[in-house]
Order: structure tokens, then sequence, then C-alpha cells
């Protein structure tokens, strides 16, 4: 019970560090804005010995600052030649930085550069400090801040996802097989649905963040699960996370799941 309730207490950090801030309380932070600007100051520079401390830790650590050089110099696929930061803005711990560059393809010297608008680079505060989110966790983050985005939509999908959860722990498949988008009910029938074991028992879970553009939603969650096996029951629950896709249809928010992919879990 007290591994239980400090895993749901992790819960409510995760939701607090992640989620970040409504968008009325979105702000600017200076120190977001100075780290950007160096970091990109660097970029159109190749300074490497500047970039490589934008690396997260657990990167310096696996490669020196000569291994990080050689790669970069050998394997960087822009040449960034000017920048400018249109807007920066934070929620929390999280950080979005506009960006308009102009830049190059590496090694097509010949090639007119081009310049770009409407980036928005993904920001995270550790340790007190601002470090560009790398690509490989860029999913695990809300692309676009809070304020070009509309609370409406993200709460009505927030509460759709927590009642589509909450269906999922009290065990009521019927009523999830409601959740389920159109299309897939279209070739996926509710005996079907019902006929599948689920693979877990879920005991709770957070929605950590929601993120909408136009009619489709993204969703991420945390939860506590147990394997469904009646020899299993005493087992601790452990902790996972999952990013949904979510779809509008007439108004109403539903899980979107391909039918390839189901499994009954």
């Amino acid at each position: 019970m007290k591994k239980l309730l400090a895993i749901l207490a992790g819960f409510c950090l995760t939701l607090m560090s992640l989620h970040g801030a409504p968008a009325c309380f979105a702000q600017a932070d200076q120190g977001l804005k100075e780290r950007a600007q160096a970091f990109w100051d660097a970029r159109v520079r190749q300074d490497w010995t500047v970039l490589y401390q934008y690396q997260p830790g657990a990167d310096r650590s696996q490669a020196g600052l000569d291994e990080f050089t050689a790669f970069s110099k050998k394997n960087a696929p822009f040449r960034f030649l000017s920048f400018e930061l249109e807007h920066t803005e934070t929620a929390g711990d999280l950080g979005w930085v506009k960006v308009a560059c102009t830049a190059r393809v590496a090694g097509y010297g010949d090639l007119p550069p081009k310049t770009t608008s409407e980036t928005w680079q993904v920001w995270e505060k550790i340790e007190g400090n601002w470090f560009p989110v790398p690509a490989k966790q860029l999913e695990e983050l809300p692309s676009r801040p809070p304020s070009v985005r509309s609370a409406e939509d993200e709460a009505a999908l927030t509460k759709r996802a927590n009642d589509f959860w909450e269906a999922k722990e009290k065990e009521q498949w019927g009523l999830l097989y409601e959740y389920c988008d159109p299309e897939f009910r279209k070739t996926v029938s509710q005996e079907e649905f019902l006929q599948k074991k689920a693979r877990y028992v879920y005991v709770a879970h957070s929605v950590v963040w929601t993120e909408v553009t136009g009619d489709k939603g993204k969703v991420k969650v945390t939860s506590l699960i147990r394997p469904n096996d009646p020899y299993l029951t005493k087992i601790e629950p452990k902790e996972d996370s999952s990013f949904e896709d979510w779809i509008k249809v007439e108004g109403i928010w539903y899980r979107s799941i391909p039918k390839s992919s189901f499994q009954g879990g």
C-alpha cells in the first residue's frame, strides 16, 4: 500500500511538472530567451564547444567533446546562416522558442539558402537550466505552447480521455467500445471487441497533457497496471506511459484505434 501511495504521489508531481500551467498563466522566461539566443548564435558560428554544453547530461556522458565535434562536422544536415528569435514562452518546466532561420543544406553550397518560419523548438528546464529537447523525445511533450492551443478543446479532450480511462479501470468494456472512433466500430463489432481479454488490470491513471490540432488530438497518460491474471492479483502495479491519438467527429472526441493494432488491451 505504501508503495502504491508513493507511485500515486509521483503521478501528481509528474502532472505538475509536465502538464505545465494553463494558457492564462503561460509566460515568457528571460532565462530561456538568453539560453536560446546563445544556442542559436553557436549554431550559426558552428561553435561545437558551446553546442556540446546544450546536450543532455546522459548524452554528454556517452560522448566526449571531440567525438561530438567530429560527428557534428560530418553529419550536421544544415548550415545555419542567420536566425531571429520571434517569441519565447514557458509553462512550468517546459518552454517553446519560435525561430525564423536561414539555412542551406550542408555540403551543397551551390544551392540557394532557404528561410523558414513558424517553427517551434521545444525546451525543458533541467536542474535550473534550459536545454533543447532531443528529437527522440519530442513526441513525449506538446509541440506548441499553450497560447496557440485551444484551452477549450483541450479541456474537452482531457475530460473525454479521463472518462475513457475510468471505464478501463471499472472494466466497463461495453462503454469503452463507444469511445472508439466510428471507423473502427464499422470494422470491429462490439461482440468481437468484447471477446478480447484485456491484458492488464488498470488501477489508476493521470492525463499528463493533451494537445489539439484541428480535429486531431494527442494525449499522454501515465497509469498503474498489473497483468490480468488471477494468479498475480497480489503483484504490485507498475507505472506505464502511453501516447494516444484521438479524433473529433461531429464535435465528439473518440479514441483513434487502427484495426490492425487492435489487441483488446
